[in-house]
């Protein structure tokens, strides 16, 4: 009995981990854009046709920008949306080319 009890509590806290990352929508990004920080030192992809703003949360993502801050970009990536979150992560950069 103490082994199921015990059992018990540790899957518990796996199965509503689970239900949490269901919630977050995955999807690829293929665009042009500009990259800029905001007033508070972030990394922020801006979508040159509808404006929309991704933020650069990570240190790969930061590396593979360098130095193109600032300059008109052609932009692989995949973003993530969280469900109710006000912002959309830019979680991995596939490819990042200026444009000419």
């Amino acid at each position: 009995m103490r082994f199921i009890t015990l059992l018990s509590l540790v899957l518990i806290p796996f199965l509503f981990t689970s239900f949490s990352y269901a919630k977050e929508e995955i999807s690829k990004l293929q665009t042009t854009g500009i990259f800029s920080k905001n007033e508070k030192g972030a990394l922020v992809f801006t979508d040159g046709e509808d404006k929309k703003k991704y933020y650069a949360f990570n240190k790969g993502t930061k590396e593979k920008v360098g130095g193109l801050i600032d300059q008109k970009v052609k932009i692989n990536a995949k973003v993530k949306k969280k469900d109710g979150a006000k912002i959309t992560l830019l979680t991995y950069i596939v490819s990042v080319k200026p444009v000419e």
